[in-house]
């Protein structure tokens, strides 16, 4: 009886915790990686590619689909802001001094962010307000 008296108050902590913890990691993809507008001017970057090959190359392979099952894409695939844009090669159409910043999604945060189909990751940039 005692023990099952302890194993019940550390379920119901255990619970209490992983909704504390889910609440805050909701608000602040776990796998995010930004370029800001400082990064982009401190390189002297002229195109949003231009600024993720010097300082984000890696983003730009292939990653191998999690299911065959699922339509994913294995490359990144590119959104401003919340729109899909298209393919990597869409960011050297994109001028560097247009970009607020660049959040590099990692292929789960994409398909919680934007759907199952971007599994490869996004590459989503924020266009500057003038």
């Amino acid at each position: 009886m005692r023990w099952r008296m302890i194993t019940v108050v550390l379920a119901a902590l255990h619970v209490a915790a992983c909704m504390h913890r889910g609440s805050s990691e909701q608000a602040q993809p776990a796998l995010i990686s930004v370029i800001t507008r400082a990064d982009i001017e401190r390189i002297h970057a002229r195109s949003a590619l231009d600024a993720v090959q010097r300082l984000r190359s890696d983003v730009l392979t292939a990653r191998a689909p999690s299911s065959v099952l699922l339509n994913k894409h294995v490359h990144p695939v590119v959104f401003l802001n919340d729109q899909y844009l298209g393919a990597v090669d869409e960011l050297q159409h994109y001028p560097a001094d247009s970009i607020e910043e660049i959040r590099i999604l990692s292929g789960p945060d994409a398909v919680t962010k934007f759907g199952s189909q971007y599994g490869g990751g996004v590459i989503q940039i924020i266009a500057r307000i003038s």
